[in-house]
């Protein structure tokens, strides 16, 4: 009997190799050609024993395009692929929520996340969930710092709420009442680039707007610090907005993977600087320097306000730095803090020549480089 056992288990095994045979190479194809960014997509897929097509990816399109490659190869399999929800969302609730690279606080950090943000939730296990951020980006995050919103409730933020953008180029603290500025009457501190709806029911007080948080709690804010929101997402793109809001933090200490006024790094900078002017970019340097139109090294002085400039290794080629550029060679960038330096080689305050640059003014809505009015998690895109 353990014999026959063994031979049909034998058996088995090599039916399965047979009508698995390169299944290894096709799921590879797909991940290489469609979703060859980590940071922006999940696809953690095998063919298992016995033909099980299994694991867990974020997008439709590469379950479907690994199911189509796969049979058109003849691989015979079960689909168990679960592909992530496309519709659960939710709000940042903290003035800065830290996403990192796995489920526990040990993690390097990836990146962070601003009150207001509305987050794709992808999945979670009580204490972390794993989001996806506007930009794409793909990290996890403490169950606390997000608030989930029903289908209803997050169409009715995007929709129909007052919300307000605060348009400040520092933090600012929102308070029990309107007249209070006491340090124990502090409900918050709220970062440039945080979303808050604005209470319909109660008029302002004092020079101080009621808001509402995330997660309900409500507040008073000096009223100068807010923009509303559709007024954020229309302004003209303008290079000075985007520098004045990067010089506004020079000084700020340079933390890896940050990306508030609280502390920040150079990729960091660049995109909070953009989105102050109500464009999205991509998270990393890395990224950032495949979008726009590429400028090399050597045309520096032809460089614009607001171009982005990319270093690294000569060698390789691998960019690890980034920063803004301004005018006459001058650059903002952070690199242990906040501060100004010269591509110009003649210059005191000249520290190193980039790789290249790229143009992102004038690119708008190309891969990369979108404008948060035309952001489907930001506003009703449907019917434009």
């Amino acid at each position: 009997m353990k014999t026959r056992t063994l031979l049909l288990t034998l058996a088995l095994a090599a039916a399965f190799q047979t009508l698995s045979a390169g299944a290894p190479e096709i799921i590879e194809s797909v991940r290489t050609e469609l979703a060859p960014d980590r940071r922006q997509a999940v696809y953690e897929v095998e063919l298992a024993a016995y033909g099980v097509l299994r694991g867990v990816t974020s997008e439709q399109s590469l379950h479907d395009a690994t199911v189509q490659r796969l049979r058109a190869a003849g691989v015979r399999f079960t689909d168990s692929l679960r592909v992530y929800p496309a519709d659960r969302m939710g709000l940042v609730r903290i003035p800065v929520a830290s996403l990192r690279t796995a489920g526990r606080h040990a993690a390097e950090m990836a990146t962070q996340a601003l009150m207001g943000t509305p987050v794709r939730l992808l999945e979670g296990d009580g204490d972390w969930w794993r989001v996806q951020v506007p930009d794409g980006y793909i990290a996890w995050v403490p169950e606390s710092s997000v608030v989930e919103k029903s289908p209803a409730e997050f169409d009715a933020w995007r929709r129909n709420s007052r919300r307000a953008v605060v348009g400040t180029y520092w933090t600012v603290q929102a308070f029990a009442t309107p007249q209070t500025s006491s340090p124990r009457e502090v409900v918050t501190d709220l970062t440039p680039g945080a979303i808050v709806e604005v209470d319909p029911a109660t008029a302002p007080a004092d020079g101080r707007t009621h808001i509402i948080l995330p997660d309900g709690r409500t507040a008073w804010i000096d009223s100068t610090a807010l923009t509303p929101i559709d007024q954020w997402a229309a302004q003209a793109v303008d290079a000075q907005k985007i520098l004045d809001a990067a010089y506004a933090l020079e000084g700020i200490s340079y933390l890896w993977g940050g990306m508030s006024a609280k502390a920040i790094d150079c990729s960091g900078l660049v995109k909070a600087s953009y989105f102050a002017n109500g464009l999205i970019l991509r998270r990393d340097a890395s990224q950032q320097a495949l979008t726009g139109q590429r400028l090399e090294a050597d045309k520096w002085p032809e460089y614009e306000a607001g171009d982005l400039l990319f270093f690294g290794s000569a060698k390789t080629g691998r960019i690890t730095h980034v920063g803004i550029y301004d005018h006459d060679g001058r650059y903002v960038h952070s690199s242990g803090r906040v501060k100004r330096n010269s591509l110009d080689p003649q210059s005191p305050d000249y520290l190193y020549s980039p790789l290249h640059a790229a143009r992102i003014i004038g690119h708008e809505g190309t891969e990369g480089i979108t404008r948060a009015r035309d952001h489907g998690w930001y506003f009703d895109t449907t019917h434009k």
